[in-house]
């Protein structure tokens, strides 16, 4: 059978290599996952291993490590790479970087299940779907498989793959996704240039049954650690009646108190939704706010929720005693500190209990980024190479005027809507030199907000933490 190891950077168990793994392991091949910085890390696993492929599944900024390690991989072992996730998915050209050998477009478990097969086989894979192939200077570029309907056909996320993090990070939160896609339009977001890329290839958004989630959730309880489940779906229960059916069953049958995405207008529309998800073990939901401007929020974003959506929502979440967070982006081209302002003021107004804020990331191929670059806020040879290294770093724009205010104002965004009192204080803050006090004060916060809001462990959360700000570190240090 073929072996596929994958290798990643960051101590944090991902969905996508597990649902692979399973797969793969479930048609007899080989999968292994090693976490570690540098290929010192590595080598005895590659050794002894001897896989057929190394694989990275990576989002834009972790790809610039991945390339390295594939690079130095390839030219001391001579063993070829694939990559999948969000960055191939959407800048497919990163095949065209020396020493890429494969890229998956969309969604990777059957893709790569053809491809452990073919090369098990010893069979050629260059006209497998979803696969994009650089050989002999040529770049083989497939289409895409249609979407694959029955999510419940995909055997259960391999969660032993990550076994080498038992004992190094918090893994009493588990991830479990109960749908796939989105059906909104938002002007920031990937989604709609996923579902473009899928046009006239099967139905976007999948439900999976309600009989495995509530399968695989019992199975988390009873074999592993967990304690609380994070349902990750970019909205949890987007199908009401799927959702009343699923609580009280997830209740009786797991009882596992669990974290979820919802939208603040499907709270204000159903009267009853904030108190059904706290009556069946909700402690924490998460919703996206964006901007405290009405007009931002909704002729810019997209996003097509009103103040009194949030009004609202946040009135019945506290009402039924579930605590909320809120997303919240900062530094918007043509945002005014008013209107930054604004968004921190809505968060106290509607206290927030876990407020989160980030930069605005301008990520190429969203509607949101090419306005930018029209009306001058980016420059126009702008690419995914000059994205920052975090939606906290900093922000990329050009020719906007007060982006150091706002900048600073993100740092203390929490800070303010916490301690409401500490408003005005801050006001005159943001008007300073940004530093690196700021960042460490925002540091501690989020990592407060953070452990709250997810019920995390504190000390494993905070172990977890510095690890991988000493990983960061390492690797500034090395690009310099």
């Amino acid at each position: 059978m073929a072996k596929l190891l994958f290798l990643q950077d960051l101590e944090y168990e991902f969905l996508g290599p597990m649902y692979i793994s399973s797969m793969l392991k479930g048609r007899g091949h080989k999968v292994l996952m090693r976490v570690g910085s540098r290929i010192d890390d590595f080598r005895d696993t590659i050794s002894s291993f001897k896989p057929d492929l190394v694989a990275f599944s990576i989002m834009s900024g972790s790809h610039r490590w991945a390339l390295d390690m594939a690079r130095q991989i390839k030219k001391e072992y001579g063993i070829n790479n694939i990559f999948g996730g969000p960055h191939p998915t959407y800048f497919p050209e990163f095949l065209n970087e020396e020493g890429v050998d494969i890229i998956v477009r969309g969604e990777g478990e059957e893709a790569c299940l053809e491809l452990m097969d073919r090369l098990d086989m010893k069979a050629d894979y260059l006209d497998v779907k979803n696969l994009w192939v650089s050989r002999d200077g040529r770049a083989h570029k497939n289409d895409l498989r249609p979407l694959d309907e029955e999510l419940d056909r995909y055997p259960f996320p391999d969660r032993e793959l990550y076994a080498d993090l038992r004992g190094r990070i918090d893994l009493s939160v588990r991830n479990l996704t109960a749908s796939r896609g989105c059906p909104w339009h938002c002007t920031f977001c990937f989604n709609d240039s996923m579902r473009s890329l899928y046009k006239d290839k099967g139905r976007y958004v999948r439900i999976r049954n309600a009989d495995k989630v509530i399968e695989e959730a019992r199975i988390l309880r009873d074999t592993t650690n967990t304690k609380t489940i994070y349902f990750v779906d970019d909205v949890f229960g987007l199908n009401s009646a799927w959702l009343y059916d699923f609580l009280p069953r997830y209740k009786r049958e797991v009882g596992l108190p669990f974290v979820c995405l919802v939208r603040a207008d499907a709270i204000r529309k159903n009267e009853k939704y904030a108190r059904y998800l706290a009556d069946h073990g909700c402690i924490s939901a998460c919703f996206g706010i964006e901007s405290g401007n009405e007009r931002i929020r909704n002729e810019v974003l997209n996003k097509n929720v009103s103040n009194d959506d949030i009004y609202t929502a946040a009135e019945r979440l506290h009402e039924a005693g579930v605590k909320f967070r809120t997303f919240n982006i900062l530094g918007l081209p043509g945002e005014t500190l008013e209107d930054a302002l604004s968004t921190v003021k809505l968060n106290i107004d509607i206290k927030t209990d876990h407020p989160w804020c980030s930069i605005f990331m301008p990520f190429p191929g969203t509607k949101l980024t090419e306005d930018a670059k029209r009306n001058g806020y980016l420059p126009q040879d702008y690419t995914i190479d000059n994205l920052s290294k975090s939606f906290y770093a900093g922000s990329n724009l050009i020719n906007h005027p007060e982006i150091g205010r706002l900048q600073n104002l993100q740092k203390f965004f929490q800070t303010a809507v916490l301690w409401p009192w500490t408003f005005g204080i801050i006001k005159r803050l943001i008007r300073l030199p940004q530093n690196a006090l700021f960042t460490a004060w925002f540091g501690f916060v989020y990592f407060i907000v953070y452990v709250r809001s997810e019920n995390r462990g504190f000390w494993k959360t905070m172990y977890f933490t510095l690890r991988n700000y000493q990983h960061l570190i390492k690797k500034d240090k090395a690009k310099k």
